[in-house]
Order: structure tokens, then C-alpha cells, then sequence
């Protein structure tokens, strides 16, 4: 088996480890997160820095393990290393992303070459001697491919709604945040608080023995005032479950939100909350008490983590690239197919969801 030295080290190497370690014998990487001079250890294997490639044997191949790649393989030209002994792992599966996808199924080979990168696909030998030119050429495989690139180019500035569609139809967020209650809807019992309304209490709750609404400003009757953020109008220990949609971006201080969360619960009580990541701006509150936070899976679950046990926090992001956009857009949830809200992707995510227990 052909002893290599690896370049990069990361998450793209790890994906197709497998693959790499069933073709070659990997004798040890390079890693541009390496100090000149430096010798470290990954997997018992040593790392050193690009600059110090003559550690290893000149005659051994590396092999480039990065989406990065020629960026890569220009760095080692000006290392003076020969193309010869450069290889990529683009076609090499699985497939990295979209664009390894792409080119798995439009070329034949992908070479480094003195003068940059050698492609070969149906129409003939391509080199790209800057990156510019490369990504000209990825811009025009993907348009053939995708005519969803140019009919986005064509869209207007403007939203079909600055109000979450909601003058036309359910907001997107709302098929989210009602998947998230009605999978949690057994621990939305007892008594149940809801911020704003009772809508969800009453969706969504079973054996509820009281229902309380809480209020900033106290509007409605029977409505409780009180903040979530200075604690006021809130009873230690007197809530089994607290449902929070859409609330805490609109609260500056949201650690203290967090506190007295904990704090309102009864023992084995459960909080439900959902918040904005990819999200328009709700005019209505910016304006009344301000709009102030985005929520990653990872920003709620350290919020949380500083009043709760780990193994009482469970996080989710919900969400895809089309809801991501159909949302900012200001369509409904109506103007798109229920199977469009099926897949869930961690990278565009709509809402941010944290069940939290006490």
C-alpha cells in the first residue's frame, strides 16, 4: 500500500478516513495550524507544518484533505513542491458537500499541475491557474445544473410580507414551534403558564389543573403582569411547565431570563422555548420593548446550562435552507408542501427550541 502524507487534518479528512486508510498507508500529516519547527501528534502519526514537509520522505505523495484544496496546492507551489507529487481528494468518496457532488458527476479527474489545476471532464482538458478562474468554472456547472440560481438572482428586494405572512396565512416558525409542543405535550400539564395567551396550553395541554397568562404590561383579563427578566410578578416553585414561543430575543438581559425560568418552575417542573435564528425582525416588538437577540442550538444550550443539569437540557434547531429563505421571504406556511418541512438541516436553522427541566 502507498505511504502518503496527509495535508489538513480537520473534519474534511475525517469524513473520508475510511476511504483514505482503505487505499493508503498514512505515514503523517501536514497541518497549516502548526508552527514552523513544531512537531506534534495526531493519531500517533506526526503533524508538522507545511513549511517543514522535508521531515517526511520527498518520495511520498500528499494527498490534499481539504475543500480548500487549491488554495492548498498553491500554497505548496510556492513551497516549491513538486506537482507530481500532489494528489486531491475531491472524487474521493463520500462526497464533501454539493460541489464535490457536482464534480463527481461533470469531470473525470482533477490533477495538480505546474501552472495550477488540471481538469479533465466530457468537453476536454480545462487548467486553472487562479482561483478566480476555478470558481468561474464551478459558477458555470452549477447554473447548468440548478435553474433555481438564476431565478433567485431575479427576485426583488423586497418580502412578500413584513409580517410573517400571518395577513395571509400561518407563519412558517409556527409549523415548528407546533411540532416541538406536541412532541413535548406530556410534560404541558398541571400548571401550565404561557406568555402572552393560553393558545398553546389549550393546543396542547392535557390534565391541566390552572392556566396562567403572563404579561409584560398585564393586558387582558386575568392576565398576570410580571417580567421574565427582573422576576417581578413571578412565584418560586409554582409552575409545572412553562410554554416561552418567540419571547426571549425580545429581553436584553436573557441570563437572568434563565434564572428566573429556573427559579418559577416547580421541582421536575418543564420550560418550553423556542427563539429566532434565521428570522425577520417583528417590527411590532422592536418597537414596543426592543428586539435584541439570534439563538443558536449552542448560544440556548449554554444559556440554559447555567441554571439547569446538562441531562435536563434537550436542544433542537428547526429548519432548511427553503424554509430559511421562504421565511425571510414572507411566504406562509400554506405557499409550500408539508414534506418541505420535514427535513431538518443544523446549518439553516428557522427556530431554536430548548425543553429544560428542573
Amino acid at each position: 500500500m502507498e505511504k502518503v502524507i496527509v495535508f489538513g487534518c480537520g473534519r474534511y479528512y475525517q469524513s473520508k478516513k475510511a476511504e483514505l486508510e482503505s487505499r493508503y498507508d498514512v505515514a503523517g500529516f501536514l497541518d497549516n495550524a502548526i508552527k514552523p519547527g513544531e512537531v506534534r501528534k495526531f493519531e500517533g502519526k506526526d503533524v508538522v507544518s507545511p513549511e517543514n514537509l522535508s521531515f517526511f520522505d520527498e518520495n511520498m505523495s500528499i494527498i490534499l484533505m481539504s475543500a480548500a484544496f487549491f488554495e492548498m496546492r498553491m500554497q505548496l507551489k510556492r513551497l516549491d513542491v513538486d506537482a507530481q507529487r500532489i494528489k486531491t481528494a475531491v472524487l474521493l468518496k463520500p462526497y464533501y458537500d454539493e460541489i464535490e457532488k457536482m464534480l463527481s458527476e461533470s469531470v473525470e479527474s482533477i490533477e495538480a499541475a505546474e501552472d495550477g489545476i488540471v481538469v479533465r471532464d466530457k468537453a476536454g482538458v480545462n487548467v486553472f491557474a487562479t482561483q478566480d478562474d476555478w470558481k468561474a468554472y464551478l459558477r458555470t456547472l452549477f447554473v447548468r445544473k440548478y435553474e433555481y440560481i438564476e431565478l433567485i438572482a431575479k427576485m426583488p428586494e423586497r418580502p412578500v410580507s413584513k409580517r410573517f405572512a400571518l395577513e395571509r396565512g400561518t407563519a412558517i416558525d409556527r409549523v415548528y414551534i407546533e411540532s416541538f409542543l406536541k412532541a413535548n405535550q406530556d410534560k404541558i400539564q398541571g400548571t401550565v403558564m404561557e406568555i402572552a395567551d393560553s393558545r398553546y396550553t389549550e393546543m396542547f395541554g392535557s390534565n391541566v389543573e390552572q392556566s396562567l397568562v403572563l404579561h409584560l404590561n398585564g393586558w387582558g383579563k386575568g392576565v398576570l403582569k410580571g417580567s421574565l427578566e427582573t422576576g417581578e410578578g413571578l412565584i418560586p416553585d409554582s409552575v409545572d411547565c412553562l410554554i416561552c414561543t418567540q419571547t426571549i430575543q425580545f429581553i436584553y438581559d436573557i441570563h437572568e431570563v434563565a434564572r428566573n425560568i429556573h427559579k418559577l418552575l416547580k421541582p421536575g417542573g418543564t420550560a418550553l422555548v423556542t427563539a429566532h435564528c434565521l428570522g425577520q425582525i417583528s417590527l411590532y416588538d422592536y418597537h414596543n420593548w426592543g428586539e435584541y437577540w439570534r439563538f443558536t442550538d449552542q448560544s440556548m444550550y449554554s444559556l440554559f446550562e447555567e441554571c439547569f443539569a446538562k441531562d435536563h437540557i434537550a436542544v433542537q434547531s428547526w429548519g432548511n435552507v427553503k424554509t430559511a429563505i421562504a421565511y425571510q421571504y414572507g411566504l406562509c406556511a400554506e405557499d409550500l408542501k408539508e414534506e418541505d418541512f420535514a427535513y431538518q438541516d443544523e446549518q439553516f436553522p428557522v427556530i431554536v427550541t430548548v425543553s429544560v427541566t428542573k
